[in-house]
C-alpha cells in the first residue's frame, strides 16, 4: 500500500520516469553512504534532505538528464519521515526500500548486501514496520550466510529468526514468522536467503 501511495504521488507531481530513474538512483546512492560514512552515526533529517539532494544532482549530471527540487521532493517523499534514534546504517535499509519501490534493481548493485549488514546490537532499539524488516533482513543475512549451500529446512529457519528476535519481545518474532517462507524442495540456504529478501522487499 505504501509503494502505490508513493508512486500515485510522484505521478500527481508531474514527474517523468526519466525523473523517477534519477530519484531511483539518488536513493541508491544515498543508502549507500549511510551504510559506509559513520554508520553508527545518528541520522539527521536536514543532512539526509542535503544527501539526497547532492545524489540528485550527481546522478542527474552524469547521466545528462534535467534535476530539480521536484525530484529530490519525490525521493525524501518515498523514504518518509526519518525515525527517531535511528543509525544511519540501519536508516539505509529504508532508503534502499524506497529506491526499489521506485525502480532501482538493487539485484545487479553490489552494495546489495552492504546495505543488509546491520549491527546486531541495534536492532532491538528499532521498532513498528521497520524493525520487522530490518529483522527480516537480518535473518536473510545469517541464514544465508551459515553453511549456504547447505539445504533450508524450516526448523533451521525458525532457529535463526529466535536468534536474530532474542532481544525483542514475542509479538515482534510473531510478525517476522508471518513473513517466512516455506523452503523449497531442494532449496539451499544461500537461495532461500534471496527468496526472503525478494519477499521482505515486496
Amino acid at each position: 500500500m505504501a509503494k502505490r501511495t508513493d508512486l500515485c504521488a510522484s505521478r500527481e507531481q508531474g514527474i517523468t520516469d526519466e525523473q523517477r530513474s534519477t530519484a531511483a538512483q539518488a536513493l541508491a546512492r544515498a543508502a549507500g553512504r549511510l551504510a559506509v560514512d559513520d554508520p553508527n552515526g545518528p541520522v539527521n533529517a536536514l543532512d539526509f534532505a542535503a544527501l539526497v539532494g547532492g545524489m540528485v544532482f550527481e546522478v542527474a549530471a552524469e547521466n545528462g538528464t534535467t534535476a530539480g527540487i521536484r525530484v529530490q521532493r519525490t525521493a525524501l517523499m518515498t523514504v518518509g519521515p526519518v525515525p527517531s534514534g535511528i543509525t544511519n546504517v540501519e536508516f539505509a535499509v529504508p532508503v534502499a526500500r524506497a529506491a526499489g519501490s521506485l525502480g532501482y534493481d538493487w539485484a545487479t548493485d553490489d552494495n546489495r548486501r552492504l546495505i543488509e549488514t546491520i549491527p546486531v546490537e541495534r536492532l532491538a532499539v528499532l521498532a513498528g514496520p521497520i524493525r520487522v524488516r530490518v529483522l527480516a533482513l537480518a535473518l536473510a543475512q545469517e541464514l544465508g550466510q551459515a553453511e549456504p549451500g547447505t539445504p533450508a529446512t524450516m526448523s533451521d529457519v525458525l532457529r535463526f529468526a529466535e536468534s536474530v528476535c532474542r532481544d525483542a519481545e514475542e509479538s515482534v518474532l510473531a510478525r517476522i514468522s508471518a513473513l517466512i517462507l516455506s523452503p523449497e524442495h531442494g532449496e539451499t540456504r544461500c537461495a532461500y536467503a534471496d527468496r526472503l529478501r525478494k519477499a521482505v522487499g515486496e
